[in-house]
This record gives structure tokens, C-alpha cells and sequence, in this order.
């Protein structure tokens, strides 16, 4: 392994080692973000079941209103400042939540006995009165959720995109998906910090803003070392109007110049998201059973986090190996083979009035209750696994197929992509959620696994038939004198 960093000149090239540095520093917070996200919610009674309205009621315009403002930033002042505009004015609500609204939740949320009255009278609104009863921290959630989409899915896949060159990227690109692995089970020790302290939200803040602040730095740097694309000059026709406006833009560049690869990503990306979505707001309902208080879930999400570090960093090394045996594009097909599977095996386990759901309600009454412990664990491998596999053998290839567009269209190729398809089919796989909830009488997500099941069998087709299609149609490849040092390795 070290014959193979010295081969693709890691520690040997700067821009190589400063990319390094911004992915780990990205990830860490992402993991950080994602963690408090999850556990401010979960602390609270059936909070796992109103996550979906969430995501459907106030996630879904902040997504396609951030997405619009990104475009707006990116084509007018370029990628540093609007790197810098997104990371500051998300870390202002972290603080703003930490310092202001949280310990004056009493004085800025409804009172208890409002809440009794409303959800007593109008009982098929519980949900969206349990937003309203802790809006701060339902906005926390939208905020955090933003912050991971931006921060590291878009931004620095951006900045790396415009650093790199194709024939760069298509070399270093699977070393990142290893490193991000690293990145990931590091940022287990901060999380597990979180837990131990009285109050997580002031320990959070006192270490991703530290970490944003420094990406920005490293931005910055990059920006002057190697120079980031810059925003261009109004343009002008020959009729002597000006360039067309955003929304004009968007749409030309949806009816012309969205390529099949990049649709085929982007259909896969909507698939692979939707059914992660099923399968972590069950999963972490399931979780919060057994964890209740914030400081419980922030310790199970940092050995959760090492878990999908040390599973992450095998998949990289491995997809290394393989990329270079098999080929990118039978690599693809690792992802959706795991995430179906998995998300199929949880939800048939979660079914009612299933098998396995009668045996672990007795193993909870007997003296075997270790039990639902070991099967949760289990099922948090599964899940691991899903995004292991997505990290290091699909983001990969989706950003060497992307790096090889043009300026403009590698842009708006990664908001339709990431921003969009990605966001939207958790949006979707929350949507229906929500209204399997507002439809019945439950309290549990987990009571209606049995209709998602359906939901994701479905969803799961389309999956595997749109990365055939990407298999199949796409023209772009990794070139093999690019990766011959890795095989040699």
C-alpha cells in the first residue's frame, strides 16, 4: 500500500496532500452535522416518526431554494465566495441554536398544554404539531441536512473537480474514496466526545466551527495555489441583450446538453437515496428504542460512525484492486447488490407480525434480551455497508464521469445530480412516509415496514436497470496508463 501512495505521487504532489486535507476536514464535519442531526431528534419522544415531515414539509423548498441560491453564487461570484457564503451562514444557525434557542426553548416553543390541546382535538395532525412544538429543533435538523449536501457532497467535490484535471481525477479519485473511509472513522472520537459532555450542542460548536473556518482556509488556498474557476462577465448578443437569465439557463441546459451518463447518475442517485432513506428512518427508530437520552444516541452513533469508517476504508482498498481486475463499470454494480439486499432484509425482519418480530418480543421478556442489541447491530452493518459501497465504488466513477464534462455543464451536472435527483429522492422516500403516517393510526414507522417493503422492491428495479443502462451507454473510461502504477502496486 505504501508502494501504491508513492506511485500516485501522494505525499510527493502539494495539490494532492491539500485536497487530502480538505476531504478529511469535510468529512469529519459531515459526520459531526449528520450526528448531532440525528440525535437531537431522536432524543425526543417518537421523533424518528415525524423525521419524514420534516423532510417532506420544510427540507423540500430548502433544497430547491438553496440549490437556486448556489447556482445564482457560483455563476456570478465564483466558487470561493460562495463556498464561504454557505459554510458561514449554516455554522451562524449552529450558533444561533446553541446559544439562544436552546436554552430558551421554553420561552420560544409553544407551551405544554397548547400542544395537549391541539393534538387531543386534532389527532390526524400530530406530526405536524410535534414540528411546530420543536420547530428549533426540526430547523436544526433542515440546517444540518443542508450543511452535509453542500459542505461535502457538492462543495468539495466542486472544488476538487475544478482543481483536478480528467486524467488527475480519474487517477486519485479512488485514493479519496479511501482516504474519506479514514476521514470517517476519525470522526468517531469527536462524536464520542460529544456524548460525554452535559451539553453536546456548546461541545459541537466548539469543534466544527474550528473545522469549517479551516476549510475555508484551505478553499482559500487552493483558490490562490492553483486558481478555482471564476465567475464570468455578463455576456451580450448581438441584439444587444444580456445573457439569459438562471431559470432560462437551467432549462437549455436540461433540454440540450443533459447527457444519458449524466441522467442514468442521477436516476441511480434518486434510487440509492430513496431507499436509504426507508431504511435509516426505520433503523433509527428501531435505534431509539432501546437509546433514549442525547448523550445514549451520540455514543451509539460514534461506535456506528468507526463502523462505517473501517468498512468505508476496506471498500476503497478493495475498489483499488478492483478497478484495475474487473473495471469501473462492473464495480457499479456492487452498490446497488448491497443496498438492495440490505434494505430488503430490514424491512422483511421489521414486518409486524413476522417470525423474527414474535421471537425477539419474547427474547425482550426472557432471559436472552441481549438479543434485539446484536440484531440492531447487525442491521447498523448492513446500513455500514450500503453507504461503504456508495462512497468508495460509486462516488468514484460518478465524479470522474463528471470531471470529464465541460465548465458549464459539469455545474449544473452536479446540483441535477447531487443537489437535486439525490436530495429529491430522499424528499420522495420522506413524502411517502409521511403520508403512510398521516393515514393511519400508528406511531412507529416501523409498524408499516411491511408497505414500505413494497415501496423499496419497486424503487430497487429501477435501480439496477438505470446502472445497467450506465454500464452500458457510458463512454467514458478510466485510462489505463493513468492507473498502471496502481496495478503494479
Amino acid at each position: 500500500m505504501f508502494k501504491f501512495f508513492q506511485h500516485t505521487t501522494l505525499f510527493s504532489n502539494k495539490k494532492n496532500v491539500v485536497i487530502t486535507l480538505l476531504s478529511l476536514l469535510s468529512v469529519v464535519s459531515f459526520h459531526l452535522a449528520v450526528s448531532m442531526r440525528e440525535s437531537v431528534l431522536l432524543s425526543i419522544a417518537h421523533g424518528a416518526s415525524f423525521i419524514p415531515f420534516i423532510k417532506t414539509y420544510i427540507t423540500l423548498p430548502s433544497t430547491f431554494l438553496i440549490g437556486a441560491f448556489y447556482l445564482l453564487l457560483q455563476k456570478r461570484v465564483g466558487t470561493v465566495k460562495t463556498y464561504t457564503a454557505i459554510n458561514l451562514g449554516l455554522l451562524s444557525y449552529f450558533v444561533l441554536f446553541s446559544v439562544i434557542l436552546l436554552p430558551c426553548y421554553e420561552y420560544v416553543t409553544p407551551s405544554a398544554d397548547t400542544i395537549v390541546y391541539y393534538k387531543t382535538n386534532f389527532p390526524s395532525f400530530r406530526f405536524f404539531i410535534s414540528l411546530i412544538e420543536h420547530w428549533p429543533c426540526a430547523l436544526f435538523h433542515v440546517i444540518a441536512e443542508i450543511w452535509s449536501i453542500y459542505i461535502f457532497i457538492i462543495l468539495f467535490w466542486q472544488v476538487a473537480n475544478e482543481t483536478f484535471s480528467h486524467q488527475e481525477a480519474a487517477t486519485y479519485y479512488p485514493v479519496i474514496a479511501t482516504l474519506i473511509g479514514i476521514g470517517t472513522t476519525v470522526a468517531a472520537y469527536p462524536i464520542s466526545q460529544l456524548s460525554k459532555t452535559e451539553t453536546p450542542s456548546i461541545a459541537f460548536l466548539c469543534i466544527l466551527i474550528p473545522l469549517g473556518l479551516s476549510m475555508n482556509a484551505v478553499v482559500y488556498y487552493i483558490h490562490r495555489t492553483w486558481g478555482l474557476e471564476k465567475k464570468q462577465a455578463p455576456l451580450i448578443n448581438k441584439e444587444g441583450s444580456e445573457k439569459p437569465t438562471l431559470l432560462q439557463t437551467i432549462l437549455r441546459f436540461l433540454n440540450n446538453n443533459l447527457s444519458p451518463q449524466v441522467l442514468s447518475l442521477s436516476i441511480c442517485l434518486f434510487s440509492f437515496n430513496f431507499l436509504i432513506c426507508l431504511f435509516e428512518t426505520c433503523f433509527w427508530a428501531r435505534v431509539a428504542t432501546f437509546y433514549t437520552t442525547q448523550q445514549e444516541l451520540l455514543s451509539f452513533y460514534s461506535s456506528f460512525t468507526f463502523l462505517k469508517g473501517c468498512l468505508s476504508l476496506i471498500a476503497g482498498i478493495l475498489n483499488i484492486y478492483l478497478i484495475q481486475r474487473i473495471g469501473w463499470k462492473a464495480i457499479l454494480s456492487i452498490t446497488p447488490i448491497i443496498c438492495v439486499s440490505a434494505i430488503h432484509l430490514f424491512l422483511l425482519f421489521s414486518f409486524p407480525k413476522s417470525i423474527f418480530n414474535i421471537f425477539e418480543s419474547f427474547s425482550l421478556s426472557g432471559s436472552i434480551s441481549s438479543i434485539p442489541l446484536i440484531i440492531t447491530w447487525f442491521f447498523s452493518v448492513c446500513l455500514s455497508l450500503s453507504y461503504a459501497s456508495k462512497f468508495s465504488f460509486f462516488d468514484p466513477t460518478k465524479e470522474i464521469i463528471i470531471s470529464s464534462l465541460d465548465s458549464e455543464e459539469r455545474r449544473f451536472s452536479k446540483v441535477f445530480a447531487d443537489g437535486i435527483c439525490g436530495r429529491a429522492g430522499k424528499i420522495i422516500g420522506s413524502v411517502v412516509q409521511s403520508m403512510l403516517l398521516s393515514l393511519s393510526t400508528v406511531d412507529s414507522i416501523l409498524d408499516l415496514s411491511h408497505i414500505l417493503f413494497f415501496f423499496a422492491f419497486l424503487t430497487s428495479i429501477v435501480f439496477i436497470s438505470s446502472t445497467r443502462r450506465l454500464q452500458t451507454g457510458s463512454q467514458v473510461d478510466i485510462p489505463n496508463q493513468q492507473l498502471k502504477t496502481v496495478e503494479e502496486s
